[in-house]
């Protein structure tokens, strides 16, 4: 009966202003095209599959509609760098006076971790190792407590020990310094969004490609216009671990509350005041975070930027790969991981204050910089009488580089056969299909297919964004490398989601698994992925096999930590209802929560997919074949065209599937 009377008492609706569902509306007559031209193209990249040949111009792009894309990104570099001119001023001679003004902080920097400094004629010796222990050990009393004193403390001892001190010391130097320029043009860039907001449409998209080009991608125009050498991979930092601080920057400024904003003007602030005075202060914690994004992006282009010359621990453990060193290059990776740690506490403590409680009350107020600048002086003078404080003397240091190598050799020679199995197995049954298939796609199919999804899934923008990208990858000269990466990044995908997605399954299902996992995973995303490099060759080898375990160990991460996010944001009323309707754990699984849950989903195979573009770049230097390969070797040829256009091919490879996943998203929640 209340039911019955809930109808006929509700607002009465006109018959021809109801509105159906969004799945059961006409079609358009372009919409049907474009439905009809992705037929199409599937069907043409999946025609080869049943044997059916197709000519040639379709399967392989002519040389008549190659444009010498290499020849012509070479000859540009080469006029930027050597010939171009800026008011009778060449264009090298600002770029290399540019990289001298960073240089002399930097060098100023490591001299006073490593070599010393010479002041007045008078050369004054390094910072000794007991200073620099002290001083961060302080800082992680005042920031967290005692236990992050500790991590601190133990991750520069790890260094210490094992013979790595310099080395760690010209890579905080160079993290150090790339953080402070990137925190200035990040927060310049992301104030200047927020006050002039029609420039978010234009800067989002360079922040996009920013973050999107591969590394090495960046290294060779920047080596051709900044030099071999530090700067050169600072600049690079820069470049790439500037857009998180800026968006950072832009988005806690816009959620300032008003009342803040208010308070400012009644105090009669100016415009530059109330910004440095009022609205930055009052999203400090904020800040921080996008502080420690930037931290932690700096460190992880600093160790690849090592291709290039930026010294520290990224050359160590390059020249242990290169020369088969395994020993020495898992000591090394040990100190990147450590470091790479204890930064990425330092940055969460000081994102979130620790409590009181956990801080000795005689680091508070001004006898911390009191207590500093003891522990800086003290041992630096005590140096001179004591010089192991400066400098351990030769064999006080430790090294397990031996026992390493012996480890290996052993593995190898007890498992290869079970190693070597594995990697057929991988090769007959995922990698040599999916390689096949992958160099089976014609240009022409491929074309048409991103292009007609790009229309069904957002409309002609992303259409004519999809058809020019394509047309770029498919005529850019590098197609067959392209479709190696493809190849490589989808394998290692699939088996990163099938691990990722069931563990944000039982994160949400087990609190104390959730835990463990929590942890597992925020300490795999902290560690630059150039470390996972060094595992793989020691037990893997090279290859492709070698390349999809190291990215699908770093690529699962996004999609548990994702799922289980989507999982955990859905009503708990639409639990309940299912619960009522008697519904077993597993029929709630797959008929309520996945499904509710999709948008989240696809969001983590967005993030998953990134996650493994990142990956994917580094590979190169562990055998892989494809665009990834072409922007290394153009490092060692000294060939920019190639890196310039295999860079960019990635660079539109990766923006394809971000958009698309992007507006599969958007879709789903229209519909």
């Amino acid at each position: 009966m209340s039911r019955s009377a809930s109808v006929m008492t509700g607002p009465l609706t006109p018959l021809g202003s109801v509105e159906l569902p969004s799945r059961l509306r006409m079609v358009s007559p372009t919409g049907l095209l474009a439905r009809a031209l992705l037929a199409v193209g599937l069907s043409l990249c999946v025609a080869p599959l049943f044997g059916l040949s197709l000519p040639a111009a379709l399967s392989t792009v002519p040389d008549a509609l190659v444009p010498p894309f290499m020849k012509w990104s070479g000859a540009a570099i080469t006029y930027v760098a050597k010939d171009a001119a800026i008011f009778g001023v060449e264009l090298n001679q600002l770029t290399r006076a540019f990289a001298t003004i960073f240089l002399y902080p930097m060098r100023l920097l490591q001299d006073l971790l490593t070599m010393g400094i010479t002041v007045g004629g008078v050369v004054l010796p390094p910072l000794p190792w007991l200073s620099v222990v002290l001083a961060a050990a302080l800082f992680g009393a005042r920031l967290g407590g005692w236990k992050l004193a500790v991590l601190v403390a133990s991750a520069l001892l790890y260094a210490l020990l094992f013979g790595l001190w310099q080395p760690t010391m010209l890579t905080l130097a160079s993290v150090l310094v790339s953080v402070l320029v990137g925190t200035v043009t990040g927060t310049l860039l992301g104030i200047t969004v927020y006050r002039h907001p029609a420039l978010e449409k234009v800067i989002t998209p360079v922040y996009d490609i920013m973050q999107t080009v591969p590394v090495f991608a960046y290294l060779v125009p920047i080596l051709y216009l900044f030099g071999f050498g530090p700067v050169g991979a600072m600049i690079a930092t820069v470049i790439y671990a500037t857009p998180p601080m800026a968006r950072v920057v832009t988005l806690a400024l816009e959620e300032v509350p008003p009342s803040i904003r208010e308070a400012a003007e009644m105090a009669g602030t100016t415009r530059r005041q109330s910004m440095w005075l009022v609205l930055l202060p009052s999203c400090r914690q904020k800040l921080l975070v996008g502080l420690n994004q930037l931290i932690m992006l700096s460190l992880a282009t600093v160790i690849i930027a090592s291709v290039i010359g930026a010294d520290g621990l990224g050359a160590v453990v390059l020249k242990a790969l290169q020369s088969l060193k395994i020993g020495k290059g898992i000591e090394a990776g040990a100190a990147i991981v450590l470091l790479a740690i204890a930064l990425d506490q330092l940055g969460k403590a000081a994102a979130s204050p620790a409590p009181a409680a956990r801080v000795p009350g005689w680091l508070g107020g001004g006898s911390f910089l009191s207590i500093l600048l003891a522990a800086l002086t003290v041992p630096f003078l005590l140096q001179l009488a004591m010089p192991w404080l400066g400098r351990l003397p030769m064999g006080s240091t430790l090294s397990m580089a031996s026992w390493w190598d012996n480890l290996v050799l052993t593995v190898n020679a007890n498992w290869s056969v079970q190693l070597r199995e594995t990697k057929t197995l991988a090769f007959i049954w995922l990698l040599k299909p999916a390689k096949l298939f992958a160099l089976s796609i014609p240009w022409l199919g491929a074309v048409i297919a991103v292009a007609a999804a790009g229309y069904i899934l957002q409309g002609w923008r992303l259409a004519v964004t999809c058809l020019l990208m394509m047309l770029f990858v498919a005529t850019s000269g590098l197609w067959m490398q392209a479709q190696l990466t493809s190849y490589l990044l989808v394998a290692s995908v699939i088996p990163a989601l099938l691990i990722g997605i069931p563990v944000g399954i039982l994160c949400v299902a087990y609190p104390k698994f959730d835990a463990v996992m929590t942890w597992i995973i925020d300490t795999i995303q902290t560690l630059p992925s150039f470390v996972y490099l060094i595992p793989i060759i020691m037990f893997l080898g090279s290859g492709d096999f070698a390349a999809l375990i190291a990215i699908v160990a770093y690529a699962w991460t996004p999609a548990a930590r994702y799922t289980a996010a989507a999982l955990r944001n859905i009503p708990g009323a639409v639990i309940e209802v299912a619960e009522m309707t008697g519904a077993s754990a597993w029929q709630r699984l797959f008929f309520v929560r996945l499904p509710v849950a999709r948008s989240g989903l696809l969001l983590a195979v967005n993030q998953t997919i990134m996650m493994a573009f990142g990956v994917l770049v580094i590979t190169a230097l562990i055998g892989t074949k494809g665009l990834e390969a072409d922007c290394l070797m153009s490092l060692s040829k000294a060939d920019p065209g190639r890196g310039i256009v295999a860079g960019a091919a990635m660079v539109c490879l990766a923006i394809m599937a971000d958009r698309l996943l992007r507006a599969s998203l958007t879709k789903k929640a229209r519909t």
